[in-house]
């Protein structure tokens, strides 16, 4: 069969490895743009597919076609992490006694798959040069344009970004005292600012040359700054910050030299947009940033984080297991209180104590090389910190890309 098949390939002057080459290179612009833009395959359903999901469910071949790539942590670290996630999700449907439903398939189904193809992909991008550039350069160009439909939200409206799969049908509009917080594609702030902060761990691998890439890292910091003023999301920020310090500790690793002319066109860029919105006149709304940066505000939402980390922490310790997604009817109105606030601690409460743990760990171990994926790992484990993003597609395969990372050799930014 395989020889029918290569000679048809030959025959249309087709060779295979120009397919697989070409199938390898889609997936990962797949996998890239769903983490930061998650479409609606279905456009005004709440529930459907995301742009995520089908990168995951089209990734799936590629942990055959990369399994002899793969070092043995690597081949190893897959198959057992899923049957672990598989004897937890059966354990826990047990336990309740009820069938899965739809929300639980796709929930298990993001993990599972995303547990299996993290791995190949780790290997590809860790190795391939070019292929790290693609991969992260469809992650920046996600985050410009989940940004982009906050312009468009203000030309067509909500129904009509809906109507092509760019808004959710729970995107808000919300007004607290001066505090505007705005949200189209995905359905939280916090979760969109997470999204759009991206782009500066991205543009930092996207390209290397390095006007190019100290270019690109700087307007992909005006859009992580763009990103805060529309969605108020003050961990996106303090992530993206991060990512920043987390390069400036690679390159000293690396001894890369200082540019001075990087810091003349960081003033300069600044610059020209202060005086851009001079010229065009935007009123800036100082008010919502001083309500958003106000002490007395933090310090109210930091004991408001403690105490729900607290109740949070109580809760795993009793169900260390996890209790899965869609549990309303067991969890009765506790599981509104439930809301964590924190990535790992929601992975505890849905799928268990050993995954959060296990990929704590790994997370800490891949921001602990200090080569090219430390941004993307800083950034990661920041935001982990302050949102519960352990849930949609794109950033349940970022978590298994990290951890899976962790097992690379050092690689030079």
């Amino acid at each position: 069969m395989r020889l029918l098949i290569v000679r048809a390939a030959q025959w249309r002057g087709v060779r295979l490895s120009d397919v697989r080459a070409a199938y390898e290179a889609w997936v990962l612009v797949m996998l890239g743009a769903g983490v930061t833009l998650p479409v609606f395959l279905v456009p005004g359903w709440v529930s459907a597919p995301r742009l995520g999901d089908l990168a995951l469910a089209a990734a799936l071949p590629l942990t055959v076609l990369q399994w002899r790539r793969m070092g043995r942590p690597s081949r190893a670290a897959g198959p057992v992490a899923g049957l672990m996630l598989l004897a937890t999700m059966l354990i826990q449907v047990s336990g309740i006694g009820q069938t899965l439903n739809v929300s639980d398939v796709a929930f298990w189904f993001r993990w599972l798959a995303a547990i299996l193809v993290a791995p190949a992909v780790g290997v590809m991008i860790a190795e391939d040069p070019a292929r790290r550039r693609l991969f992260f350069a469809a992650v920046l160009a996600g985050a410009v344009g989940h940004l982009a439909t906050y312009g468009l939200l203000s030309l067509v409206g909500r129904d009509g970004l809906q109507a092509v799969g760019l808004a959710s049908p729970r995107a808000a509009y919300t007004s607290v005292v001066a505090q505007v917080r705005i949200t189209t594609v995905a359905e939280h702030p916090n979760a969109a600012m997470g999204m759009i902060g991206l782009a500066v761990p991205a543009a930092f691998a996207a390209l290397s040359g390095r006007w190019s890439r100290r270019t690109v890292a700087l307007s992909a910091a005006g859009v992580a700054v763009v990103g805060f003023l529309c969605t108020l999301s003050r961990g996106g920020l303090i992530a993206a910050g991060a990512a920043w310090l987390a390069r400036a500790a690679v390159g000293r690793r690396w001894r890369e030299t200082g540019n001075p002319l990087g810091l003349s066109l960081a003033v300069c860029l600044l610059a020209g947009g202060l005086v851009a919105i001079q010229v065009a006149r935007v009123e800036v709304d100082v008010s919502r940033l001083a309500a958003r940066l106000d002490r007395e505000q933090i310090d109210e939402n930091l004991r408001g984080r403690i105490a729900t980390w607290t109740r949070t922490l109580d809760f795993v310790a009793d169900r260390p297991l996890g209790v899965g997604w869609s549990t309303a009817e067991e969890l009765g109105t506790f599981r509104a209180l439930t809301v964590s606030h924190n990535g790992y601690l929601f992975m505890g409460r849905t799928v268990g104590v050993l995954a959060a743990v296990a990929a704590l760990v790994l997370h800490l171990w891949s921001a602990a090389r200090l080569d090219a994926f430390t941004p993307l790992s800083v950034y990661l484990l920041t935001m982990m910190f302050s949102e519960d993003l352990a849930q949609g597609a794109g950033f349940v395969f970022l978590i298994c890309l990290v951890a899976a990372l962790a097992w690379r050799r050092p690689v030079a930014p």
